[in-house]
């Protein structure tokens, strides 16, 4: 019955989205039938992400190397795209940032000749890969690069640059109407600020865009700083986002919404919180790959340098830190169901590191091929926690206007912490299956000890508890079928033991940053809850044997 009034209410957004479409026909068709002015450009924006020169040189000699593919062309908007998501990063043009590195004629004169083929290909009805993010992240760029594209340019590419830019911001603010809830909308107001800000007699324009832009960080960045999808991933590419935006209002005498500036400061220390000791952010909710280069660029600007929190209350997170063992808990409810398009069913799952080593993870998603691997690491089995009946927590859509929306998931999710000790609960399985799922999990105050109990209470069904391991952690089975020693690259063992035989199965880390890897995951499966209703288990550190000392040391025979 819930799943149904969630899908009900989800059809009447995705119809009133529906129905400001069609308002917005006159207005699209005026502007295809309507002079283009070429407006000034006063302002160029910063851009933070990090640049590579090998990339520019790539790119300036015809190789463009996105997502994996490799296609060398003259014009490549003229070639067949290897991949739909290869057309999207090409038509992006993300990658102009290496090309304003470079600096270099070459470069400029590469830049100003690939728009110019963009603009081409539009006019020869090649309109593939543009959407309104697509489109909201490709005048991003133009904007950015735009003091290199026009330095030295002819009146020609000016006025062209100029119209189509011009172009492109009517049509993506007619379409920001039609835009689902989610992060999608704070990209594209945060492109129409910036073009507000950086094109001549766009005054109107800032003032509309603000004023929404504001009201959608209101409503996304929750009181602790967390995304309302609770993807850790958002925060990064909207503080690197955000940053230049707020620098640009000062330079044009306006002044920015408090918004920008509140959502900024609650987002820095949710980063470092989501840290885990190897720098990367926890894989929790469409976590993909970390890019460590852009957190670092991202926290180089965090004025406060604060401490890290250790409880994320709104987004549902808890963070338990100790003798630089780092354990990251999801203890959250799903966000709701029109942010939820990227949530995962891993409630209750866990990751852990000991020192900057990983030991314990969830699947995560890929940079690429997301759509093969979606609904696979969504997943509760994708999770560090526990599955019962081969079912996951969360149900998801997958009509019309539902497709890849959580309908139904956890309810009620309790938390109780006292210092490094946690206990949690929650019903995800209680309506579908009969079953409460609770866990406990405590760590020691040097850090060298994870211990955890299991729990699944109501109906007699089957359930397992699974645990990830990250790719570069070697695991040595034992004799003793309840207990496995896991080796890290530096050398340090952990033992992992449980009071019920440990079974060892195969696994992918999706979120590596060179593409999904095989690994394993050790799992405890229980035929009957009634029968097993807890499972105990540890992770511990273990402690090599001392070297003698010197005067215990035998002496060497001279040979």
């Amino acid at each position: 019955m819930a799943e149904r009034r969630e899908a009900l209410g989800l059809v009447v957004e995705a119809s009133l989205r529906g129905a400001r479409a069609m308002a917005s026909w006159p207005a699209e068709l005026r502007l295809a039938m309507g002079a283009t002015p070429a407006p000034a450009l006063v302002l160029v924006p910063q851009d933070l992400r990090t640049t590579d020169p090998v990339r520019a040189d790539e790119i300036i000699a015809g190789v463009h190397v996105f997502t994996g593919h490799i296609v060398t062309a003259e014009n490549p908007f003229a070639a067949e795209p290897p991949s739909a998501e290869w057309a999207e990063a090409l038509a992006s043009f993300s990658w102009l940032r290496h090309l304003r590195a470079a600096g270099t004629p070459a470069a400029a004169e590469t830049g100003r000749r690939r728009i110019t083929d963009w603009i081409e290909s539009q006019a020869g009805g090649r309109r593939q890969a543009n959407t309104p993010v697509l489109m909201a992240e490709r005048l991003r760029a133009w904007f950015a690069a735009s003091g290199l594209l026009l330095a030295g340019a002819d009146q020609v590419f000016y006025r062209r640059f100029s119209r189509a830019l011009w172009r492109q911001v009517r049509q993506l603010e007619l379409a920001q109407s039609q835009l689902p809830p989610g992060p999608d909308r704070l990209s594209v107001f945060i492109t129409l600020v910036t073009a507000g800000l950086c094109l001549d007699g766009e005054s109107r324009l800032l003032a509309r865009a603000s004023r929404r832009l504001a009201e959608e960080l209101d409503r996304q960045i929750l009181a602790d700083g967390c995304h309302v999808s609770r993807d850790p991933g958002v925060l990064v590419s909207l503080v690197l986002d955000l940053l230049p935006l707020r620098q640009l209002f000062p330079a044009r005498n306006a002044t920015p919404p408090s918004a920008v500036f509140t959502a900024v400061d609650r987002m820095m220390p949710m980063i470092r919180f989501f840290q885990m000791g190897d720098g990367a952010l926890a894989r929790f909710n469409g976590m993909g790959p970390t890019a460590i280069d852009q957190v670092a660029t991202t926290l180089a600007y965090d004025e406060t340098r604060g401490t890290v929190p250790s409880s994320a209350p709104h987004g549902g997170y808890e963070r338990l830190e100790a003798g630089g063992s780092v354990l990251m808990i999801d203890v959250g409810r799903p966000p709701p169901a029109r942010d939820s398009a990227g949530a995962h069913g891993g409630c209750l799952s866990f990751e852990f590191s000991a020192g900057r080593e990983l030991i314990v993870i969830n699947c995560g998603v890929p940079a690429i091929h997301r759509a093969t691997w979606r609904s696979e690491a969504r997943k509760t089995a994708a999770h560090s926690t526990v599955g019962v009946a081969s079912r996951s927590s969360i149900t998801i859509g997958k009509g019309r206007y539902t497709r890849g929306l959580v309908l139904s998931g956890p309810r009620r999710v309790t938390m109780n912490r006292r210092g490094l000790v946690i206990e949690a609960s929650h019903d995800g399985y209680l309506d579908r299956e009969g079953v409460m799922q609770e866990r406990s999990l405590v760590l020691s105050g040097a850090g060298d000890q994870l211990g955890g109990v299991d729990r699944v209470t109501g109906a007699d069904r089957p359930w397992i508890s699974r645990f990830h391991l990250h790719p570069a952690v070697q695991l040595i089975p034992t004799e003793n079928l309840r207990a496995v020693i896991l080796r890290l690259p530096s050398g340090e063992g952990w033992r992992f033991s449980a009071d019920q035989p440990i079974g060892v199965e195969e696994s992918v880390a999706l979120a590596q940053s060179e593409g999904p890897r095989r690994t394993l995951q050790m799992t405890i499966s229980l035929a009957s809850s009634a029968a097993t209703p807890q499972v105990s288990w540890r992770l511990e550190r273990m402690v090599r044997p001392r070297r003698p000392s010197g005067s215990e040391v035998e002496p060497e025979l001279p040979l």
